[in-house]
């Protein structure tokens, strides 16, 4: 019998309210393990990977860096001091 069967057939002998309590502490180890999880892989990723992760949340236009120094213009020569 697998540990979800075990679970199952304890869960089905307890009164509705202890039965729920359980189902809550259930999912909140899953989402507790499932955070963890995907800081673990984001702690995995370089600097780029990450940031072109996130990028696409952004939006779909969002501006590529030659759109972004176009309104720049030129660099202006400086005094030396």
């Amino acid at each position: 019998m697998s540990i979800a069967e075990q679970i199952y057939a304890i869960v089905k002998t307890l009164p509705l309210d202890q039965a729920r309590e359980i189902l809550e502490f259930a999912e909140s180890m899953q989402s507790k393990h499932s955070v963890e999880g995907e800081d673990q892989a984001i702690a995995l990723l370089s600097w780029t990977e990450l940031v072109n992760s996130f990028a696409g949340a952004w939006a779909d236009d969002f501006p590529t860096l030659e759109e972004i120094r176009a309104g720049e213009g030129q660099d202006a020569l400086r005094e030396n001091l």
